[in-house]
This record gives C-alpha cells, structure tokens and sequence, in this order.
C-alpha cells in the first residue's frame, strides 16, 4: 500500500515499527518525547559568519571551516547511524530523534514523517491537534482536502479530514458522502464508521447511527465513546437494558469515564435498583466534584430509600456549588420536613421566594 493512501492509524503503526527496528523498542517513547515543534533559530549560522562586519576573506574562511565542521559532524552522524541498538540505547534524547528522524524519512518520505510527527506531538499534548476553530477554517480544510483527492483519489485520510470539516459546518450530508467514499476504499475503518454516525446522529438519523457505530464496535471493540454514545440513543429508544449494558463497556474500557457512570445510575434509579444508582453517582461525583445536579440526584435517591441526613447532606453541598439552585432548597426543605424540622424548612422556603419571586 502506497504511504499517501494509508490511514493515519497505519501510517503511525508503520513509524513505530519501523523505528523500533531501528532503536529497539524500549527507545520508541523517548523519540516521540522529542516531537515538539522547531524552536530553534535557523538563520544563526548565517549570523556567525557576518558578525562584527567581517572583510570577504573572514567570511570566505569561516565559510570553510564550517565546511570542515560538518564535515566531521556528518562523519560523527554516520558512525552513530551504523551504531548497534544496545550503543544507540546509550546516546542522548537529540542523538536518538536525529537517527529516528532519518530512518522515518526513509521509510514514509517527508509528508508520511510529517502525518507521524503530528501524531507525536497529539500523544505529548494529550488532546487531539484541533485545526478548526471557525467556519473560515473548515472552508479551508475543505479546500485543502479537495485539492489533495484531485491529485489523488484514494486517500482515505482526506475524505476522512473533510468528512469533518463539513460536519463542522453542517453540511452532514456532504460529510457522508464523503465517509461513503472512505469506507468504500477501506471498509475495515473503524473511525469512518464512527464519523458517520456521528453525521447521522446530527440528522436525528438515529437508526443508522446506531448501525454505525455498532459496525465500528465491531472494528474496534475497545473504542469507548462508541459504547457510550451508542448507548445514549438506546436510552432514546427506551431500550434500557442495552443501554445499561453499553455504558458498562465504556466504564469497563475507561474506568474514570464520568459520563457513563452519571447515565448508567440514573438508568438504575429508574428501575429500582438505588444502591447501584448511589454506588454510580458517587462514582461521578468522585470524578466531577464541582457537579452540583450529581449531589441533587444523588440526594433525591436517599429520600426516596429514607435516608433523610444524607440526603440533606447532598442538598446542601449541592447549594454550596450553586447558590441559586432552587430545586436543591426544594428537595432540603421537603427533606427537613420529613424530619420534623419545621425551621429550617420554612428557611428554605424562604430562600426559594427569595431566589423566585412567582414560586408558588
């Protein structure tokens, strides 16, 4: 398969093992450590050679014996390239991206390199790079990836790439056709289908999506997200079960994934089931502490299996995150209410009039 026709999956695949073979495999992490953008100053060379206003012959000279120094660096370079892995396991962080650098250029040529290094510095940032921030951007982006298929139609990446640049703008149906045309040329590409889903699900196509993203937990059955949202549009269909049992997966695959702990206990609360609603919303509350609606839900859970101080407990840190929350004084108040403690109901009540002048 030709490098311009790989995915950005494969083409990342390849680099590191090809870098692998290369420096080992235990070196792999320290060249994407090194992946950062150029910060250096490529004209200071230039610089050396004119400063303090040199004659001709100055320059001339200089010019020669930075000859000779390159010489001798590449000399030096050339030894380290032909160096053993258990020699190149001793070189420094620069040492080891310069040989990875060459050996990627080989391998990928320089745009292949140029996919890789940016997934590099999205692993370093910990976030994906996003490109587009507005619609100007997008119209870029489309223009961009249009060029790239007119010189070459069989670049699944690019169909993906603008797929999403007109998602952003809206143009769903234009998305996927162009994820069609990605799937066509790989029907094994798990991110195509969860793309198109997406463009479904912004449709209120709520059919297909679910079809898609099915297709890419089928591809790749550790994608959380597609679990997830998978399992969000079951609740659509009040098809609970199978809601429950995605959101299950998403938390199985990501243990600290807030989103599905929240849906899954509230899945729970609805049919009965309290102590996994509470053992959820704690969990959420554990990753989301700022969350005033996960104390409330939590808190209303207690009322409702009679544990009236922890639930006033709930309601308050709740009106702690939020002062204005309202129904968070309701639900305390009826909560003191039923414990006899008129008071500090009436105060609450008090509050809510406070907050909302027509509460009846």
């Amino acid at each position: 398969m030709k490098i311009l026709e790989m995915t950005d999956k494969e083409l990342y695949e390849l680099g590191q093992k090809t870098l692998a073979d290369k420096l080992g495999t235990d070196q792999v992490d320290r060249f994407i450590r090194q992946c950062k953008p150029g910060e250096g100053d490529y004209s200071l060379d230039r610089h050396k050679l004119l400063e303090n206003e040199p004659d001709i012959d100055t320059i001339v000279k200089r010019i020669q014996e930075r000859r000779e120094t390159r010489k001798v660096e590449e000399r030096e370079r050339a030894i380290r390239f032909a160096a053993p892995q258990s020699e190149i396991r001793k070189m420094t962080d620069i040492e080891i991206f310069e040989i990875g650098l060459k050996v990627l250029i080989d391998k990928l040529g320089v745009a292949g390199y140029w996919r890789f290094f940016q997934q590099c510095q999205e692993i370093n940032r910990g976030y994906p790079i996003e490109h587009i921030q507005n619609r100007e951007d997008a119209e870029k982006e489309i223009a961009l990836y249009t060029a790239g298929l007119t010189l070459n139609p069989k670049m699944v990446e690019n169909y993906i790439k603008r797929g999403n640049a007109y998602s952003y703008i809206g143009e769903y149906d234009k998305a996927i056709v162009d994820y069609n045309e990605a799937i066509k040329l790989k029907p094994n590409y798990a991110e195509a289908y969860s793309n198109r889903a997406k463009a479904h699900l912004k449709k209120n196509d709520f059919d297909n999506a679910i079809a898609d993203y099915t297709k890419a937990i089928e591809l790749n059955p550790k994608d959380a997200d597609a679990y997830y949202t998978r399992g969000k549009l079951y609740v659509e269909g009040s098809e609970y079960d199978k809601a429950i049992e995605d959101f299950s997966m998403a938390i199985k695959l990501e243990s600290e994934h807030a989103d599905a702990h929240g849906y899954r206990a509230t899945l729970y609360n609805e049919q009965g089931e309290y102590d996994k609603a509470i053992e959820g919303f704690s969990k959420e509350i554990k990753l989301r502490p700022y969350d005033a609606e996960t104390y409330e839900e939590r808190g209303k859970i207690y009322v409702k299996i009679g544990k009236y101080d922890k639930a006033i407990v709930d309601f308050t840190e709740a009106i702690k995150l939020t002062p204005d929350f309202t129904e968070a004084y309701f639900q305390r108040a009826m909560a003191y209410f039923r414990l006899d403690n008129l008071e500090s109901a009436m105060q609450d009540f008090d509050k809510i009039s406070e907050l909302k002048q027509d509460s009846t």
